[in-house]
Parts: C-alpha cells; sequence; structure tokens
C-alpha cells in the first residue's frame, strides 16, 4: 500500500500524523480531518484529530487505529508506539528508556543522532564540565570540580563525563597536563534532534528551580514578568530574544580575559492562553 511518508523521518509522532494526512489529502482530497475521525469511529467527536495534533494524549485502543489507519507494516507500526510512548512517557526514566529504544529501531539511527551525541544531550553535566574545564586547570583529578560543581555531580558520573569529552573530540590536554576544551563552544547542529533537545533543556530548567531555592553562594539573576501584548508586539519581544542570544554569543566569543566561573542562563517566552481557545 502506499505509504506517503517515511516514518523514520521522524521521532514525534504528533508531527507524523501531521504529515501524513497532509501528504495523503493530496491524492485522496477526501482524506480530511473530519473523515479520519470518521475512520477512527469518532465521529461525535470531530476534533479528535486535531486535539491530537494539539497535545491530546492517545490511548492504546487509539494508538492501535491510528496505526491501521496510516496502513503501517509490524516494524514501522512497533515504531508508532514507541514514537507515542515517547511523547507520552510521564517520568524521565521512562522517556530515556522509550527513546533508546527508537534509536534502536531506526534503520539508519545516525539520521537521528550518533550513540555519544546522544550521550552527550543525555545529562547537563556533560556541557556544565566542558565549561568547567575552560574556567579551572583540572587535571585527571576531578576531585576539585566534584567539591565545587552546582548541583553535586558524583565523581564517577564526572570522569564518564571527562571520558566522553575525550571521545568526541571536546576535551584534549594541553603541554601542561591540564584538559582543555577543544573549541570555544557547542551546538546541537546535526544532533538538533527535537526530544533529545527537549529533555535536555527540561533538565537545564531543573536547574533554574535548584539554583532559585538553594542559598545563593554566586552571582544569580532571576527574573520573571508576566503581561499582555498584542501579536506584533510578541513577535517584536520573540525578535528581541533571538537577538539578545546573539549579542550574548558575542559577548562571550569576545571575552579576552582569562575564564573564572561558569553560567547558566535560561530563557523561556511562551503563552499563558491557547491560541485555539480550547
Amino acid at each position: 500500500m502506499e505509504k506517503y511518508i517515511d516514518i523514520y523521518q521522524f521521532t514525534h509522532f504528533r508531527k507524523y500524523l501531521e504529515e501524513y494526512q497532509a501528504a495523503r489529502v493530496k491524492a485522496e482530497p477526501g482524506f480530511t480531518r473530519t473523515e479520519i475521525c470518521n475512520l477512527l469511529g469518532m465521529e461525535k467527536s470531530r476534533s479528535y484529530f486535531a486535539d491530537v495534533l494539539r497535545g491530546k494524549k492517545v490511548s492504546p485502543r487509539m494508538v492501535a487505529k491510528f496505526i491501521e489507519l496510516c496502513n503501517l507494516e509490524k516494524k514501522e507500526a512497533k515504531y508508532f508506539e514507541v514514537m507515542v510512548k515517547v511523547d507520552q512517557a510521564k517520568t524521565d526514566a521512562i522517556r530515556k528508556a522509550a527513546m533508546e529504544e527508537l534509536l534502536q529501531m531506526h534503520p539508519n539511527p545516525q539520521n537521528i543522532l550518533n550513540t555519544d551525541a546522544y550521550e552527550y544531550y543525555n545529562h547537563w553535566y556533560n556541557s556544565a564540565l566542558f565549561a568547567i574545564l575552560d574556567a579551572m586547570d583540572v587535571d585527571d583529578d576531578l576531585t576539585p570540580v566534584q567539591k565545587r560543581i552546582f548541583p553535586k555531580v558524583t565523581l564517577g558520573k564526572l570522569k564518564e563525563s571527562l571520558d566522553l569529552l575525550q571521545r568526541l573530540g571536546l576535551a584534549r590536554k594541553n603541554e601542561e597536563g591540564f584538559w582543555k576544551p577543544t573549541q570555544e563552544s557547542i551546538s546541537s547542529g546535526p544532533y538538533n534532534n527535537a526530544e533529545l533537545i527537549k529533555q535536555y533543556q527540561l533538565q537545564c530548567f531543573e536547574l533554574s528551580k535548584q539554583a532559585l531555592i538553594t542559598p545563593p553562594k554566586a552571582p544569580a539573576i532571576m527574573s520573571t514578568l508576566t503581561f499582555s501584548a498584542s501579536s506584533n508586539a510578541y513577535k517584536e519581544l520573540e525578535a528581541a530574544v533571538q537577538e539578545f542570544k546573539a549579542k550574548a554569543r558575542s559577548i562571550i566569543a569576545g571575552d579576552k580575559n582569562k575564564a573564572n566561573g561558569v553560567y547558566q542562563m535560561n530563557l523561556h517566552l511562551f503563552s499563558n492562553l491557547d491560541t485555539e481557545g480550547k
């Protein structure tokens, strides 16, 4: 049967369903979102498919119906089920396990990310250690790092992190025997898998929470602002955030003084109102 799109191009089942419907409706004009609800047995809930695309939880029974709707073969069906598991996981541990299962099932996992890159973004302290190597003189004894890093990380995990940085070519010893980063910064770049980066960002947000509730031992700026604004003003703010990020990167790149601190900056701009009114 016609597949319309390749399911292995996706790690988000909602995005897959959206793109599948868009591709199939070109060949079958009658394959509308309303018709999908009919085919799913949801005649009395004409908005069901749209609600799923917006984040509505999908039951196991409906997962099976979506698999049938999309004419998925056995392996594709399992892949779809795991995508749903990643999206609807109730804990980080379950989500992590599901993501690893997704990687194992993908015919070309390097198209999602390679194993080392996954490991790098899977733990916040990998990026923190990368920055720490620039701010501190670190040899093979990571005890000084373990005593200072916030939040606390075990010595064993820090050693694993350093091994990873070395394996990725992100750190090497200088002539004095200290581990130093091999580049100024890291971008998610070709490994910018949406689900992976989202989980990394969630860890960073948790760091902000811990920094807020922990008595400060280092400089910290915690600020929030809730406001009403027009869509035009929001777009200006969005552009301003991007400009600020670019300015911040420029300041960091142009810093000629030796780094003596490691900082975390998270920017959040989101709506408290559903634009669909639902």
